[in-house]
Parts: C-alpha cells; structure tokens; sequence
C-alpha cells in the first residue's frame, strides 16, 4: 500500500487516517446484490435470495443463498401506544461466510431509523428497516413473520458502505 510521508511542520495524520478508513471500506465490500427479501422456508429470517460476491480483506469470497435467524430480545423492537418504532438491521459476512445482523438504535417514527455503527470486521452486505405500527404488539424478532401486519420492512442491498454516508442510506 502507498504510504503517505510526514511533512516537517505539516501534520498529514487526518488524511493518513481518512486513507487508511477509505483502504478498510474497500477491502470489504460487496461486489454483487445479494437480494435480500423475506425468507421463502421461514418467513421470520432475512434471505440472500443470491449469490452475492464481496470482499473480506481483500480476498474475493462468495456466499450461495442463505435464511438468517434473528436473536431473540437482542432484536427486538418494543411498540408504543401513540407511535411507530423502528431500527435497521445491517448484515454483515465473515471471512467464512457467517452472517452477522447488528440492531441500531430504536427509534420514534417511520423512516428515521439509522444504519448502526459498521462493526469492525465483516462485510456490510445490506440492511433491513424494520417499523412496528402505532399501538400493535412488539416485533419479537425470534418468532415473528416479517410479514405480520404489524410490521413495515425494507430491504436493501449495500455495495460500498463509506463512514460518511451511512446516515443517507
């Protein structure tokens, strides 16, 4: 990797860091759309619908298609009487091809749920917006169908998940 050299009086460190961010980011990357939907078997688990080739460290790997469970209270979203409350769900693989689902914050109102911070490791293939309706039951993320009537989701596939820009996704 090039190597950016100090400058007597000039400190180069934020770009040396925003390099060193920017190398990690494309190191592990998708490179395909996995497709993520409702599972087709079990409709309480995210689906790569397909095969999606990403990055993880920079070595090409590739990920048939798969149902992802989520944990039970880990990924939970408690409803309220008066409004709607979401979070997303990044998904993220390993070197080996294991899923990781990483919760964001819960928060009031359709829409203003926040990708949640990318995890060290693992390659950020796509995240799940899930909103509960105003005055229903609460997501309970081990049994229930993401397409309860309760329940809105989003599905969307990442390539290149920049640091910056996970807040406009």
């Amino acid at each position: 990797m090039l190597k950016l050299q100090k400058v007597e009086g000039l400190s180069t460190q934020p770009l040396m860091d925003l390099v060193d961010e920017m190398n990690t980011q494309i190191r592990n990357m998708a490179l395909s759309t996995g497709g993520l939907c409702i599972g087709s078997s079990a409709p309480a688990k995210v689906k790569i619908a397909s095969t999606i080739y990403y990055l993880s460290s920079g070595v090409f790997k590739n990920k048939t298609t798969a149902e992802v469970v989520f944990t039970a209270t880990t990924h939970d979203i408690t409803a309220n009487a008066d409004s709607i409350q979401g979070a997303c769900y990044l998904l993220t693989l390993d070197a080996s091809g294991t899923v990781t689902i990483t919760k964001g914050t819960t928060v009031t109102g359709s829409g203003n749920a926040l990708l949640p911070e990318r995890p060290a490791t693992g390659t950020p293939i796509g995240y799940v917006r899930i909103a509960v309706a105003a005055g229903s039951t609460d997501f309970d993320a081990s049994t229930d169908n993401l397409s309860a009537a309760h329940l809105t989701d989003t599905y969307v596939d990442l390539g290149f998940l920049g640091a910056r820009f996970d807040a406009a996704q």
